[in-house]
């Protein structure tokens, strides 16, 4: 393709981009705006947390059946757990389960945090190591959830980034929150 042609492609795809900007503008304009939403018609059902009512641990509760969540995810003994299922900012990894039955978990894994400096990309990890619980028990279908993680310092010492020794995660919060994550279970 000659220079020439070139440059006449570019100065065509320019003027087109700003009469395509300035038609939708123009639309935009005449779009009736309203200035209130009426709140009582929006449709919130999926903003409703189901009621969690925690079962007491049992020892009918195989391992087989016992579950928790990696985000929406359904899992049994998992080795990473998260709070940040956007970007694992939070995390525990490396874990090692030595107990999983009977509506309860145990182990021990890295406690790793991204302080996010200069920005989340470009972030420092720091790390420890922690000891682990899964806990709060419910049921769905012929499975059994753990929901709660609680982390404990194994150093005694607080945890990185934090100014405590201990932290509790609510793993089940997105797979409850999510719209439909929870039909046809």
């Amino acid at each position: 393709m000659s220079l020439s042609r070139r440059a006449l492609l570019s100065i065509v795809l320019f003027l087109t981009f700003w009469a395509v900007t300035f038609a939708f503008s123009a639309l935009q304009e005449r779009l009736p705006i309203s200035s209130s939403l009426d709140y009582e018609s929006v449709e919130t059902d999926f903003l409703l947390e189901p009621e969690r009512t925690f079962l007491p641990a049992s020892d009918s509760i195989s391992s087989a059946e016992l579950w928790t969540y990696v985000c929406e995810l359904e899992e049994q003994r998992p080795g990473t757990i998260t709070n940040t299922c956007a970007d694992f900012g939070e995390v525990v990894h490396s874990i090692k389960w030595s107990t999983w039955a009977k509506g309860s978990a145990t182990g021990t894994g890295i406690y790793s945090i991204n302080d996010c400096d200069p920005d989340c990309a470009n972030g420092t990890r720091h790390e420890a190591p922690v000891n682990v619980e899964l806990k709060d028990l419910t049921r769905n279908g012929n499975k059994y959830f753990l929901n709660t993680l609680t982390l404990t310092s194994k150093m005694k010492e607080n945890l990185p980034k934090k100014n405590s020794t201990a932290g509790s995660w609510d793993i089940s919060e997105f797979y409850r929150m999510v719209p439909g994550m929870r039909e046809g279970r």
